[in-house]
Formats: structure tokens, sequence, C-alpha cells
């Protein structure tokens, strides 16, 4: 069992001060079927625990072994996988146990010193990769109608009318022109 860690053993004592943590996470969650656990043992997968995301299983996440080749092998050819955590820590042994046409994101990087961008970056790699993303969901909402203080956003907005351009008619862009003109004389 040497390749199996646990997050933070030393927290198993204190164990029963994590479940503070229910005055943060509220509400039970059903993990969807592609949440991939690597604190639930495979004859554990079916319990209440396993089930939901929520306080109790937070807590099992942070002072259980760490079953990360268990948790890889379950992972299917052509997967996304996100790794969701401060840094991309698992970025290197992820991208050599994932199958050859899977793909791999990191939401943030400690080794980046604009993690807006990094995020944001990897946000539209993920919508490259087929992703449907409702990026709404990023942003306030806007309330309707706009405060009167609102700038415009015409005047930011200037033409460049430094060079003059040559613009085709539509007749140009046909093969022979002067066949298409003899066909609507006729």
């Amino acid at each position: 069992m040497a390749d199996i860690f646990a997050h933070f053993p030393k927290l198993i004592t204190h164990c029963p001060n994590l479940l503070l943590v229910d005055l943060v996470i509220t509400k039970s969650i059903p993990r969807s079927t592609s949440w991939i656990s690597t604190s639930v043992p495979e004859h554990q997968m079916q319990t209440e625990r396993a089930k939901n995301f929520d306080s109790s299983y937070l807590v099992n996440n942070l002072v259980s072994p760490v079953r990360f080749y268990d948790a890889v092998r379950k992972i299917p050819s052509k997967a996304i996988v996100i790794e969701i955590a401060p840094h991309g820590l698992m970025q290197t042994l992820l991208k050599k146990s994932l199958h050859a046409e899977s793909d791999y994101i990191s939401l943030m990087s400690k080794k980046d010193p604009d993690n807006l961008h990094y995020f944001m970056s990897n946000i539209g790699q993920l919508f490259t990769l087929g992703l449907t993303l409702d990026l709404k969901k990023l942003y306030p909402p806007i309330e309707y109608p706009v405060g009167t203080g609102t700038p415009m956003l015409s005047p930011g907005i200037k033409w460049d009318h430094s060079k003059e351009w040559t613009v085709p008619s539509w007749e140009e862009f046909l093969p022979d022109s002067s066949v298409f003109k003899k066909t609507i004389s006729k």
C-alpha cells in the first residue's frame, strides 16, 4: 500500500472540529455519475457519504487515504479531466496516467502571475474542447434599465478612415461575369 497516501492524516484527531464545515456547506448535493472519488473505497460507493457532496464527504476526503490509482483507472478514454485545486499539483501524474485521447485542464497555477487570466484561458480551452459553458454565471447579473451613470459604449469606438479600400461589386465574385450577364438578359 505504498502508493496510498492520506491528504492530512493528523486531522483525524481533530475530526469533530472539522464538522464545523456544516456551517459553510449547508446543503447536500448529489454527485454526478461522472464524479470519481479518490477518498471512498469501491465497496462504499453506494453509501450516502459517497453519493452526495456535503460536509461529511469533504471531511472524509481530507482525512482518508488518497486512492489515486483506483480513481485514475476509472477515467474513460476521451475524457476531459478538470483539476479543481489552488495549483495543478496532479498535472504531471495525470498526464502520464490518462489515456492519450484524454485532455487535462487545471484551473489555477501558482506559477502564473495572473491567475484570473490563467483561469479564463483554461475556461476558453474547455469551450474549445466542446464543453457548453454558461459564462453569465461568472459575472454579476445585469439589472435593466441600467443606471443613468452608466457610460455609453459608442464614444469608445473609433473608425480608422486613414485608408481607402476598393469595395468589389457582387458581379466580380462570379467566375465568369459575362456569362451571367447574358443569362439574365435573355
